[in-house]
């Protein structure tokens, strides 16, 4: 199935860099079950070991630490709150709330094999292997730019478990910047990331809100991909919307994949 391309307004200079959101763009994500219980079951072994006392169950400490931390990520980010969350806190502070005092290094390697369930549960999104690779072979550098609160190791981790990290020049988040989309910050550093300006690089996202008016704040052209999510929010329009990630190489004058 063909896609399409509507209000194509890319004027100005030659695109030479391009800055992707992850997930709903690149990829999509389900709840990985079978991993994060298998995950959970190695954290309350390795609780008990270092803290020498009776744990909750695997499946009370994945309700009571990971369901609890991913509800406070997620009323953040409905907040509209520009700044990060602080995710080691939030982990703490459901430990703590158990009564359980793990050393700060333990926090930090518990949330690393949490979050490798995670890496289970991205799928990357059709095409986009083939879509980033021409585009590179074209000489645009390409980028991503994601909110994501969670440690850079897990993140940068999962890019490569996923084989996108040796397809992509630079890769930002929100927990490295301290800053979420859409606030000028995070673009500013993901633009250094990469390498560009913001006068010869687009933006693609699924987001209004914080992709297209984050980045045309911030002085980029967008554009708008309804591949997996059609997001009815009001807001800026982009300077063009795409039907799929493949219809992108032809908006910019770059021969499709084959």
């Amino acid at each position: 199935m063909r896609g399409s391309v509507s209000s194509p307004r890319l004027d100005g200079d030659p695109v030479r860099a391009i800055l992707f959101d992850y997930g709903d763009t690149l990829v999509t994500h389900h709840r990985p079950v079978e991993a994060l219980q298998r995950a959970y079951e190695e954290i309350a072994e390795r609780l008990a070991a270092a803290l020498h006392l009776a744990v909750p169950s695997a499946a009370d400490l994945l309700i009571a630490v990971h369901d609890r931390v991913d509800g406070a990520v997620a009323a953040h980010q409905q907040s509209g709150a520009l700044e990060e969350i602080d995710i080691v806190e939030e982990h703490r502070a459901a430990y703590r709330d158990l009564g359980l005092h793990p050393a700060d290094e333990l926090v930090e390697q518990l949330m690393g094999v949490e979050q490798q369930a995670w890496w289970r549960g991205a799928t990357v999104g059709d095409d986009v292997v083939a879509t980033l690779t021409v585009l590179r072979r074209a000489g645009l550098r390409v980028g991503l730019i994601s909110n994501a609160a969670y440690l850079s190791p897990s993140m940068h981790g999962q890019l490569a478990h996923l084989g996108l990290a040796r397809l992509l020049d630079s890769a930002t988040f929100s927990g490295e910047v301290g800053w979420r989309k859409p606030s000028p910050a995070i673009f500013e550093r993901a633009l250094r990331d990469l390498g560009a300006g913001p006068q010869s690089t687009i933006m693609v996202g699924d987001s209004v809100a914080t992709d297209i008016a984050g980045a045309r704040a911030a002085g980029l052209r967008t554009v708008r991909l309804r591949e997996h999510v059609d997001d009815p929010a009001s807001g800026p329009a982009a300077d063009a919307v795409i039907d799929r990630l493949l219809d992108l190489p032809g908006l910019l004058g770059v021969a499709p994949p084959p």
